[in-house]
């Protein structure tokens, strides 16, 4: 599978959580602050951690309400606080949440050699994130690493009431960035949402970001590549000088959210 596949690439649109930042090891790092303030409060330390654990299953399998994507976020992790917690130590819920959110913003993060790729690439490409969640989780995570000064367009499946692998979300992409699938390369760690969605999509190409091999299963979605940091994708890219014509006046607005579609910036 040859890179030429990225010829006639214009754009590329990333995945957020575990793609570009590591929301997995900021969610693991929140725990285990939390399982020491437990500890501190004379409860034995394997209990500590079978209530951590716990809580970081749950909070990776429903991130969010099922029933009510667009209800209060704070409100459902200390629901889930309390689920983990037990009847016995529900009374902790609202500390461990409070605990639990702040470290865990302090470890989400677009580390610098991150933004040095996104600066670089933003020289050539027009850059789109696509990402799942509710709009005040997700939105949440971008204001903290600063997310909306690296690309073109920013679309929320909270925002817009759809979501990847559905091709309707990056249609809405693909239309703010005045784009065409085949122009597009998307990137993501997750091959049900953001390969099969690319696949789905008809995108140039699918990049897998994943240092595991790729399941053995029937059905599986298979990636065009397969790279184990995001930053890998500067070696698959043709190499490019200065700026491209695409990026030297850009007309794309910086969207900081679809739903009403309201710019609320433009890079120069």
């Amino acid at each position: 599978m040859g890179l030429n596949k990225f010829q006639n690439v214009t754009t590329i649109l990333f995945d957020l959580d575990n793609t570009l930042i590591n929301t997995k090891g900021a969610d693991r790092l929140a725990c285990q602050q939390v399982s020491q303030y437990l500890q501190n409060c004379g409860i034995r330390r394997s209990t500590a951690r079978e209530v951590v654990d716990k809580f970081y299953n749950l909070i990776r399998e429903q991130p969010h309400d099922p029933n009510n994507e667009d209800g209060d976020v704070d409100a459902w992790r200390v629901l889930l606080w309390k689920q983990a917690l037990g009847p016995g130590l529900s009374t902790k819920a609202s500390i461990a949440y409070s605990m639990w959110k702040e470290s865990r913003t302090i470890h989400l993060k677009f580390d610098l050699a991150l933004q040095n790729m996104l600066v670089e690439l933003r020289k050539h490409y027009k850059l789109g994130l696509i990402t799942n969640g509710p709009s005040s989780s997700q939105w949440e995570k971008i204001r903290k690493v600063n997310g909306s000064i690296f690309f073109d367009a920013i679309v929320v499946s909270g925002d817009v009431k759809h979501s990847k692998p559905g091709v309707a979300i990056f249609e809405d992409a693909f239309r703010i960035l005045d784009s065409s699938s085949l122009e597009c390369v998307m990137v993501g760690d997750n091959l049900n949402t953001d390969i099969k969605g690319g696949i789905r999509a008809n995108c140039a190409a699918t990049v897998w970001i994943s240092d595991e091999g790729l399941p053995d299963r029937e059905g599986c979605p298979k990636p065009d590549f397969q790279v184990s940091n995001v930053t890998d994708i500067m070696d698959l890219l043709p190499e490019r000088k200065g700026f491209s014509f695409l990026c030297q006046d850009r007309s794309v607005g910086l969207y900081h959210s679809m739903r009403d579609e309201t710019h609320t910036g433009r890079v120069n």
